[in-house]
């Protein structure tokens, strides 16, 4: 008899390396195997950048699940953009062009989503009073200034609604920007209109959430500044800058056990059994509590509209909290930190 719950996880394995292996042939994950910087590199960790130009390779493999499903929705909402807006160039390759002191004269190369050209587009004034018609309930087609948006897939939106977009993603879109300008798309006499327009990928925000700027050159300087010192930190065989958190690092980023691996403050050999047992129990608990805690919140989703009633041996109901400020001082207290030692995970190339 077959063990179906065996053949069940070949299936479900099929499935999950299916899933790296096409994430692994996307454009950009090509450009990091390549170990080249791009424009979606500008503005992230210093380090990685300078790392990624010294030809390291990686140490660390990591799972592309999250990145794979933001790529395939992206396409499918792309592909529909450009059905219900022809004249926008969906897709575009774009040149950045270097006026680093230490790289004037070189390139980053990248691929937008949506862009916007200035041929066609409306004016300032245009769509001033296109919006103001639509507030007023008039039945008018929006209408759309010269700009660029990027796509951006999310698990749930609210950290991006409470603090904005980060310096990566708006180096990013200023530099499509400018390699706009210089091939002739957009027009820098007018304001050209950046965003970010974020999707929830786990489905729980029906509607994107957009973040939007207007192009400054101010941004542009930024980013010089920014490729200027990785490019001293390649040139004199140093480390630049580490831009992103131990546990971030640890988290997604390739580099993470050759660049923060000995960075810690921990020190010394913990060898007494007692404790070693009581540290791993502790950690056992500590993951049971937070996996419980990810559960209920999923379970709590799939009640949001249920009514109250009883299965026979439980009341179920739901009550409002009213919100309200609280003042008060919270005293300071000491917090457990355990995790496990950092060690390479190794490719399976």
């Amino acid at each position: 008899m077959v063990d179906l719950t065996n053949y069940g996880k070949h299936a479900a394995n099929a499935f999950y390396q299916a899933i790296q292996n096409a994430a692994n042939g996307t454009e950009r994950s090509k450009q990091q195997q390549d170990m080249y910087i791009g424009i979606s590199t500008l503005g992230h960790c210093r380090n990685y950048a300078a790392l990624m130009m010294k030809q390291t390779p990686f140490s660390d493999e990591r799972d592309k699940t999250a990145a794979f499903f933001g790529t395939v929705a992206g396409d499918a909402i792309e592909a529909q953009l450009k059905l219900d807006h022809p004249l926008w160039r969906i897709q575009t390759k774009l040149e950045f062009p270097v006026e680093a002191d230490l790289m004037r004269g070189g390139s980053v190369f990248g691929t937008t989503d949506v862009l916007i050209p200035w041929e066609g587009s409306a004016t300032e004034e245009e769509w001033e009073a296109n919006y103001a018609a639509i507030e007023a309930g008039e039945d008018v087609e929006p209408v759309y200034m010269q700009g660029i948006w990027d796509g951006k897939s999310k698990a749930e939106l609210e950290s991006i609604k409470k603090y904005g977009a980060s310096r990566q993603q708006i180096f990013q879109i200023h530099a499509y920007a400018k390699a706009a300008i210089k091939a002739g798309l957009l027009n820098p006499d007018y304001p050209i209109i950046l965003g970010d327009v974020f999707f929830d990928r786990s489905g729980k925000n029906v509607v994107p959430h957009g973040i939007f700027h207007v192009y400054t050159e101010d941004v542009v300087d930024q980013i010089n500044d920014w490729i200027n010192d990785v490019i001293y930190a390649v040139v004199n065989g140093e480390d630049a800058e580490r831009d992103m958190s131990r546990d971030w690092c640890f988290n997604w980023c390739e580099y993470a056990t050759i660049c923060r691996g000995v960075d810690t403050d921990v020190e010394g050999l913990i060898e007494d059994p007692e404790t070693i047992a009581v540290i791993n129990r502790y950690k056992e608990l500590s993951e049971q509590e937070t996996s419980a805690k990810n559960a209920k919140k999923e379970l709590a989703k799939f009640l949001e509209n249920v009514q109250p009633g009883s299965t026979g041996e439980y009341n179920f109901r739901r009550t409002f909290v009213n919100g309200g400020h609280v003042e008060y001082e919270r005293p300071g207290y000491t917090k457990i930190d355990i995790r496990p030692v950092p060690k390479p995970k190794v490719s399976k190339k």
